[in-house]
């Protein structure tokens, strides 16, 4: 039977809080079995073989710093890769997952933050399964680029790259934010507004009807899937 290991990297408990409730609704809708920790959890490691899944958090840190939980998450990362299992990282945890298992060369801050919501382009894979012309919210500094032949690059926009898949294996990242409803994406745009002076500059919003959005939970109720 699935069970997911969910490992939050967010700072703050409000976003601690949104993080876990957009996990636990597919978690829920799916049936499986879900744990949910906050760095530091070593005894994670010990407890490996309990897990079939891992899913990484965004953060408000970046991945190309040293944070508290880098060498766990690290280690963390490595042995779900090594013992074959699934991985999926949001955001931070997308930018994680590939310093994790290639370095932090291929990590960059971008020169205009994307923040909103902005359609991208997919490739097909199991993924993204059922999901047609997505638009999806962005809330993101950092990126990834420059990833090596062991990752394919299966969904991107004009900014970064939005998602990628390692050696063929049921380890993800994707860039944005499927687990975030509107609640809780107006809360993460109105704390960008208000601390930073410079996003009316660089908020994007393509969003027209959101039932467009209705689709963006089968990003993680996919992954929660595969066995």
């Amino acid at each position: 039977m699935n069970k997911v290991l969910v490992y939050n990297c967010m700072e703050y408990p409000e976003k601690i809080s949104l993080f876990r409730q957009g996990i636990h609704r597919e978690v829920a809708e799916a049936g499986i079995e879900a744990e949910y920790v906050e760095p530091l959890f070593p005894e994670a490691i010990f407890r490996i073989d309990e897990f079939t899944h891992l899913i990484i958090s965004g953060s408000e840190a970046s991945a190309m710093d040293e944070s508290l939980w880098t060498a766990e998450l690290t280690r963390l990362i490595r042995l779900f890769v090594e013992k074959g299992k699934k991985i999926l990282g949001i955001c931070y945890g997308h930018q994680f997952l590939a310093r994790a298992l290639c370095g932090k060369n291929c990590l960059y801050k971008l020169p205009v933050p994307e923040y909103g919501y902005s359609g991208i382009s997919i490739k097909e894979n199991k993924l993204f399964k059922n999901i047609h012309n997505p638009l999806v919210l962005q809330l993101h500094y950092d990126a990834v680029r420059n990833l090596p032949e062991d990752f394919e690059i299966i969904a991107e926009n004009k900014t970064a790259i939005q998602g990628f898949q390692y050696k063929g294996m049921d380890v993800f990242g994707v860039q944005f934010h499927p687990e975030f409803d509107q609640t809780a994406a107006r809360y993460f745009l109105d704390e960008a507004r208000k601390n930073d002076p410079e996003f009316p500059a660089f908020y994007r919003n393509e969003l027209e009807d959101e039932k467009s959005l209705e689709q963006n939970g089968l990003f993680i109720s996919n992954f929660l899937g595969f066995r």
